[in-house]
Order: C-alpha cells, then structure tokens, then sequence
C-alpha cells in the first residue's frame, strides 16, 4: 500500500463512517459509527498492510489501547502491530470525519 492508497481507504472508511452517521443521535452512536466503519477493514489488515498503515499514517498508535488490547488478548508481536495500526486508523479516520463533517474529533 502506498501513500495514494492509504489516503483512498481512509477517504473510504471516512465515507463509511459519514454514512452510518446520518442517523446517529449523539456522542454514543458517532463514536459506534467511527469503530465499526474502522472495525470491518480489521480482517484485511495483516501484518504487511499493518506496516503500511503505520508507515503513511499521520496519527500516532495509542499506547493506552494498544496495551489494553494485548493485555485482553495475550497478544503476540502480530497482534500488538494490528492493534497499533487499527489505532491510528481509526484516528486518521476520525480526524478526516471532523473535518468533513464538522464535528469535534475529541
């Protein structure tokens, strides 16, 4: 994956998210929205996608999530790179949505 194609699938998870926001009443229901629409490209990420993500991103991982998560899931280094590159997608995402939409990205 190369930058142009990270910047597409961030556009196409931010359109998701945008989407699935339309009828969404409140904080609750838009963060939902923001992980779900994140959440379905998880199965495709491994770990050379996970790299790639990490690589282009302009977030930075999460550590709080990323240790609470391999604490849950005894994680191995796989998982550990997975739960980093989903942070940072999900925020580069959210930022994206903010800017589109409006909204407060906190």
């Amino acid at each position: 994956m190369n930058e142009d194609e990270y910047a597409a699938l961030v556009g196409r998870l931010t359109d998701d998210t945008l989407a699935a926001l339309a009828g969404a009443e409140g904080p609750d229901d838009r963060e939902d929205a923001l992980w779900s629409a994140v959440g379905e490209f998880v199965p495709e990420m491994d770990r050379e996608v996970c790299e790639a993500v990490l690589d282009h991103a302009d977030a930075t991982p999460m550590d709080d999530l990323v240790e609470e998560v391999a604490a849950m899931r005894d994680s191995d280094d796989a998982e550990r790179v997975r739960a980093e590159a989903f942070t940072v997608l999900l925020q580069d995402v959210n930022a994206r949505v903010a800017a589109r939409d409006g909204y407060d990205p906190e």
